[in-house]
């Protein structure tokens, strides 16, 4: 499995609750009930997801 899942267990676990949170707001209609928010709430998930994967990984000097 580790050859098809690259990466850290962590990463792949932050890209699955990011999913879950945005098609959960997908499934109460509200990209077209309440956009503005629908839109923040994918921006701020995904903002969110990218700084923890940057965070959590090594940085190589």
């Amino acid at each position: 499995m580790k050859k098809i899942f690259m990466g850290k267990p962590i990463h792949w676990l932050m890209i699955i609750i990011a999913t879950a949170i945005i098609f959960s707001c997908g499934l109460n209609k509200m990209h077209v009930s309440n956009f503005n928010l629908f839109v923040s709430i994918i921006f701020v998930s995904i903002a969110i997801l990218i700084y923890s994967i940057l965070k959590s990984s090594k940085q190589k000097n």
